[in-house]
């Protein structure tokens, strides 16, 4: 539960119990003092009243004559803290009584073998009435306590009403504390989300601390520093990697179309013509990026073909027709096991090209949408392609002829929307077919 708080909360609240329970403890260490001290206030007290009257007393215990009674009860009666006293002659037996005396009398045996008694209100104090080192009698002096008491109830109330204050300034300075303590615990953090080394962004912390605040910022900023020089190496060698995998995937989609006596330009034509449909269809740069190193996979199969159809000058028969159209499958099989993204995209591609929006392609006869998007995009790049260059069965085509077939398709063999794109794009197509024509 305790972990549930933030450090800076957990800082404060542990900072304002601490000093809780010091100022508690402040103020049961000065009650105890000033209780103590009313006690020895008391004892002090009566120790002064006896000194006061003791002549005055031993003449009472030698003599108790009417007017020394009165005489001494005028005296006493100066003394407001006295609520009784009682003076005992040798034999302990009470020879003058004045105030309240029955509250002495209640402990009259504890004090035969005790000086004082303590009461919640009450102190009762026995002293020898002594003169020229001889003991003439006792003295029991009953003092009241409450003016003590109302001085040690004012400090009291005093420190009670300064703790709400000291408590509330702790608070402060416990707040205080917290955010010096973990600003730069935030700062790090701040740092930590800000920074990202795998894109070479990392964000350096400084500090003018001189303790170990400096040297966490510091290993921080090495290890940043370090991570950063580290992802640097991994991502150039993932860069060298993947390009090495474009120039693979692309020399292996040439050598596809040089076994069919196709220039390695179709191959060029045909990526830049399926990026050109694949940014206009709505798709991310990237995907279409991908699409434009996948798709000149698309004939791989074709390396499988024997040289006897694949080269074959007239149409093919239906035995050649059908052994030539299982280089969708071919090519699929040769790229399916790899987990690469893009050899998984050339591996689609390779399959589904041939597919028709009607479902009278083949290998598998998918329909509509259930060909996947590379397969009908790559399908317009590569007919428009095909049916512009001069190939071993056949010559060019000129562009209207071309045109009227893709209007003819549209929604039959190609995607309907793919086509709209091709016609509102063309000039795009065009331009790509002069950079990258035949020689």
């Amino acid at each position: 539960m305790w972990n549930r708080f933030s450090i800076k909360i957990q800082l404060i609240l542990f900072m304002t119990l601490v000093i809780s329970i010091v100022e508690i403890s402040t103020l049961f260490v000065i009650l105890d003092i000033q209780k103590k001290d009313s006690k020895n206030n008391a004892i002090l007290d009566a120790n002064t009243i006896t000194q006061s009257l003791n002549n005055d007393l031993l003449k009472v215990a030698l003599n108790p004559t009417t007017d020394m009674v009165a005489d001494i009860t005028f005296r006493l009666s100066a003394f407001k803290k006295i609520d009784g006293l009682i003076l005992l002659g040798q034999d302990h037996q009470p020879i003058f009584t004045y105030g309240d005396s029955e509250n002495i009398q209640m402990y009259k045996k504890e004090l035969m073998t005790q000086t004082i008694i303590h009461t919640d209100s009450n102190m009762i104090v026995k002293e020898k009435l002594e003169a020229q080192n001889y003991t003439f009698g006792y003295t029991l002096i009953n003092i009241n306590l409450s003016a003590y008491q109302e001085k040690h109830k004012e400090i009291t109330n005093t420190i009670l009403l300064i703790f709400p204050f000291t408590l509330l300034l702790g608070i402060i300075i416990s707040i205080f504390l917290s955010k010096s303590y973990t600003r730069p615990f935030s700062r790090l953090l701040d740092a930590m989300k800000k920074s990202d080394p795998t894109k070479n962004k990392i964000t350096i912390v400084q500090t003018s601390a001189k303790n170990e605040i400096r040297e966490l910022f510091d290993e921080f900023n090495m290890q940043m520093e370090q991570i950063n020089n580290s992802s640097k190496e991994v991502r150039l060698l993932n860069e060298e990697i993947e390009d090495t995998q474009k120039e693979v995937v692309f020399t292996m989609g040439a050598i596809g179309e040089s076994r069919s006596k196709e220039t390695g330009n179709h191959v060029k034509r045909v990526a830049e013509y399926s990026k050109i449909l694949a940014l206009n269809y709505g798709l991310p740069e990237y995907f279409a990026n991908m699409l434009k190193q996948a798709s000149p996979m698309h004939d791989i199969g074709k390396v499988a073909i024997p040289d006897a159809i694949l080269n074959k000058p007239g149409r093919f028969d239906e035995n050649e027709r059908k052994i030539m159209d299982t280089h969708a499958e071919l090519g699929f099989e040769m790229l399916r096991s790899s987990n690469r993204p893009l050899l998984k995209l050339a591996a689609t591609v390779a399959y589904e090209h041939h597919e028709k929006w009607d479902g009278s392609g083949y290998p598998r006869g998918l329909k509509g949408d259930q060909i996947d998007i590379a397969g009908r995009i790559t399908a317009i790049a590569d007919v428009f392609d095909a049916l512009g260059s001069d190939r071993v069965y056949k010559k060019a085509w000129d562009d209207e002829r071309i045109f009227n077939l893709f209007k003819e398709e549209r929604g039959k063999h190609f995607d309907p929307k793919l086509i709209d794109i091709f016609f509102n794009n063309l000039d795009d197509f065009l331009k790509v077919r002069e950079q990258f024509k035949d020689v």
